[in-house]
């Protein structure tokens, strides 16, 4: 039951014009608000456990800026509690209310879908000014059709939003060519507690390409989880559509040689392919087994494939792996790079698998969370989690931590064998992203998903022993907030919590994600 009183609902309505539709109180809408998209959500939504965890009392759908202005005084003054919510694609729990004892007052998610618009596009700068609702597949699309490319594309870009990436300081899978949602994002529109923060003399519609004016919003914003305000718009960098954008597929006999083979392409600077992603032995497997059947010239290709692997011994089907890559950019810019990838690939006995094989590998990142829920019908259960790691240790810290899931496996007595595999996802000078994917039976297994997050936050504390950081781009939410004090100090979280104090001294954004999650 929410927590809200009639006089309090109807002044909800009220700023969204009494439109009926935008304002709920649903069992449906406010358990879609108040989960995200990690694997303990989707078990509680499955299995009917949702009492167990607190959900928003009512959920209001935005539509303006004015209208986020107005909501958030009347928050004020009626003691009510903000969590902003864009796709509810999060893996961090940062969409979840926090209890009762640590937050006694009603709860509204704040759903910013309705502020979809892209507000203006600026073509001699290259620059778009976008409501911050919109969703990823939606602002690709706009964009498009104008002849641009956002350049960010998350594995969630179907349904995340462009508030959600910044807000959780996301990166995409073509980081090499077009940088982080940080490299994006020129300037933002929050509505906070004290009222609209933005800079650049007002003018919304455009950013400058660098400026020495103190402390910038968009840092202060970026990675801040909803614990400061509602980002309401962005002005981000576009680009012109690449005129040729080709896949290849390159096979190596173990992973060792492929991880030589990414070390050196992350060398090249700013000639580095758009993607290049380094799947292990069992995702490489799992996405052949998933593409299409191979016609042509790609049949040929896949027919001399295992010819070769059966007169020379070298690739085995038990140990060889994939690098798949994506170019992006003119004719003579994609023949260029592939040369270079081609010869650093020759140095590592890597072989040439062809435009078909890459493109499923890539493809296969889309389609990950839809197998994941799928699995649960069978009684599986899986979750993605992802870490950045130094080049010095990637190869030690990928080892203990496959190592560590599967002893905590065992020690559990659990049914079958665990899948445990990874992939390096986006290269650095200084390092690389690892995605590590657990799936494990859970057939007949008490609270099996208390037990898969057991292991999981074991992984993580390999992880973060083996010099890996707590997050490259999923955030902290409340799932990893416990490991903060690990991450800040102690004199950077009292700052930390007195700047919050300064900039929402009332909590009307109590969401308590990351450093947070223990706001007094």
């Amino acid at each position: 039951e929410t927590a809200l009183g009639d006089e309090q609902l109807s002044k909800l309505r009220g700023i969204v014009a009494n439109d009926q539709g935008r304002v709920s109180i649903q069992s449906i809408d406010r358990a879609r608000h108040g989960t995200g998209h990690t694997q303990e959500d989707m078990f509680l939504i499955r299995s009917g456990s949702l009492e167990s965890i607190r959900l928003p009392d009512a959920v209001i759908w935005v539509e303006t800026e004015q209208e986020a202005e107005a909501l958030i005084s009347l928050a004020g003054e009626e003691g009510l509690c903000l969590i902003p919510f864009g796709g509810g694609t999060n893996v961090s729990h940062a969409t979840r209310c926090p209890s009762t004892v640590q937050e006694p007052r009603p709860i509204i998610s704040v759903d910013m879908r309705r502020m979809k618009k892209v507000l203006s596009v600026d073509e001699e700068n290259g620059l778009a000014h976008v409501e911050a609702g919109i969703t990823g597949s939606d602002l690709a699309r706009e964009m498009m059709e104008h002849g641009y490319t956002i350049g960010h594309e998350p594995d969630s870009i179907e349904f995340s939003t462009l508030g959600g990436w910044i807000a959780t300081k996301a990166s995409g899978m073509k980081r090499n060519k077009y940088g982080n949602i940080e490299d994006i994002v020129q300037s933002v529109r929050v509505v906070g507690s004290k009222g609209i923060m933005s800079q650049h003399q007002g003018n919304s519609a455009t950013a400058f390409g660098r400026v020495s004016t103190g402390i910038d919003l968009s840092s202060l914003v970026l990675g801040s989880e909803g614990n400061c305000g509602i980002i309401t718009s962005a002005v981000i960098r576009i680009w012109p559509l690449p005129p040729c954008v080709e896949f290849d597929g390159i096979i190596f006999s173990s992973f060792e040689d492929g991880l030589g083979f990414a070390r050196d392409v992350a060398k090249l600077s700013s000639f580095k392919p758009a993607s290049v992603r380094l799947l292990d032995n069992e995702q490489f497997r799992l996405g052949q087994a998933l593409k299409r059947e191979a016609r042509g010239l790609a049949f040929i290709k896949e027919h001399l494939y295992r010819t070769l692997s059966r007169l020379t011994g070298t690739f085995s089907s038990d140990t060889a792996v994939c690098a798949t890559i994506t170019y992006e950019g003119s004719a003579a810019d994609v023949q260029y790079q592939k040369k270079r990838i081609a010869a650093i690939a020759a140095e590592f006995g890597g072989f040439l698998a062809g435009a078909s094989v890459g493109r499923a590998g890539y493809d296969l990142t889309f389609a990950i969370a839809y197998l994941r829920d799928f699995a649960m019908t069978y009684h599986f259960l899986a979750e993605s989690f992802e870490t950045f790691v130094p080049w010095s240790r990637v190869e030690d810290l990928i080892g203990r931590t496959k190592d560590r899931i599967r002893r905590e496996h065992r020690s559990r007595y659990l049914p079958g064998r665990p899948i445990v595999s990874c992939r390096i996802t986006q290269l650095y000078d200084t390092g690389a992203c690892v995605y590590f994917y657990f799936c494990m039976n859970y057939e007949n297994v008490p609270n099996p998903s208390r037990v898969y997050g057991e292991i999981e936050a074991a992984a993580r504390e390999e992880i973060m022993h083996c010099g890996g950081s707590l997050s490259h781009h999923h955030g902290i939410g409340k799932l990893r907030a416990g490991l903060m004090d690990e991450v800040n100090s102690v004199g950077y979280k009292r700052s930390l919590m007195d700047m919050k104090g300064s900039i929402d001294p009332d909590n009307i954004f109590g969401v308590r994600n990351g450093a947070f999650a223990e706001y007094y």
